[in-house]
């Protein structure tokens, strides 16, 4: 590497985090990299949120190319295919890990789906004192990791929002990740709640977004499947109905379409 570019990361010394800990925080790192160093494209099966600093990347997310610029984050969920590289030189930007069997719902708590949001400076204290809190090997250190990894996703919440303009798209956002657990929940209860035709909403969606709405949610509802196959060990039927779907045969052709697996498949990989 040249002199202007450099990794700096911390792991979590263990595979995955104590029982007692719902969100755990497995790994925070620092990096200025050239064009020429791109990231081997790879599917991973835990949260990273992406913190520009300088520079801009370019990152693929649900197969669309995505400029992050400094001030923005861009998350990737569970299951998700990590594509990235710089576009400038130096491209910098901090960034963290998150897994455990409650990773991807807190994360959707949060209002935050694979996307890029505009949320300001970095919070560079934060992310040092999660690095310490990382090199902390005792049961403490992995508690205070867990809640630092918390307070960076209350912080983004906090001041981030998606690159969307439109202001009733931006509530048909939060509409969505507040029901998309309901299986009785579509495009019709949607335009019903936000008091707006069905084909207005998909219009200024698809506008807003680039997928309709449906799409979306079915995206969601899939990211946090897989999240759930991964670290639960719930049942594929169990899992079909806590991410919206009565129908696990549905279901396992939907988790099949998206990954080119059945579920119990995906699970062992």
């Amino acid at each position: 590497m040249t002199e202007k570019t450099f990794r700096n990361m911390v792991f979590r010394p263990h595979g995955a985090p104590s029982a007692h800990i719902p969100l755990g925080a497995r790994s925070v790192g620092h990096y200025r990299i050239s064009p020429a160093e791109p990231e081997k494209p790879m599917v991973k099966h835990f949260v990273q949120v992406f913190w520009g600093l300088a520079g801009r990347g370019v990152l693929v997310i649900n197969g669309e190319s995505r400029t992050l610029h400094p001030g923005e984050i861009a998350v990737y969920l569970p299951g998700m295919q990590h594509n990235l590289r710089a576009l400038d030189d130096p491209w910098e930007y901090r960034w963290w890990t998150m897994d455990g069997p409650m990773a991807a719902g807190i994360v959707a708590g949060f209002g935050l789906t694979a996307d890029i949001y505009r949320v300001g400076p970095a919070p560079i204290e934060l992310f040092e004192r999660l690095r310490d809190a990382l090199l902390d090997l005792s049961r403490n250190g992995e508690r205070n990791a867990s809640a630092l990894a918390y307070q960076l996703l209350a912080r983004v919440a906090a001041s981030g929002r998606p690159g969307v303009d439109d202001p009733a798209v931006d509530q048909a956002l939060r509409v969505i990740h507040r029901r998309a657990a309901d299986p009785l929940f579509g495009i019709e209860s949607l335009a019903g709640t936000l008091r707006t035709h069905r084909s207005t909403l998909s219009r200024r969606f698809r506008k807003a977004v680039g997928i309709s709405p449906i799409e979306y949610i079915t995206r969601l509802r899939v990211q946090n499947a897989l999240s759930l196959l991964k670290e639960s060990a719930m049942s594929v039927a169990e899992i079909a109905r806590q991410c919206g779907y009565d129908d696990p045969n549905y279901f396992s052709r939907l988790i099949r379409r998206h990954t080119g697996h059945s579920p119990l498949q995906f699970r062992k990989k």
